[in-house]
């Protein structure tokens, strides 16, 4: 499945890598791309990861995701 979302609190190639780091360790998730300029983020996964996971993967950080 693809999802995409908008990201907060993006705003470096540090920031880019820090959440593409913790979607991917998110179970499920194939891949993750991270478009800085866009501050959007877009996962395959091999079910639906709904944006409390996400959020939640994303607690220990400045990071969030605004929608889905």
């Amino acid at each position: 499945m693809k999802k995409e979302v908008l990201l907060d609190g993006v705003k470096c190639a540090g920031c880019a890598n820090t959440v593409q780091e913790k979607f991917s360790a998110i179970e499920g998730v194939e891949s993750v791309e991270v478009d800085l300029a866009t501050k959007k983020a877009v996962l395959e996964s091999q079910t639906e990861i709904d944006t409390e996971t996400l959020n939640a993967a994303l607690a220990d950080t400045n990071y969030s995701v605004l929608s889905a």
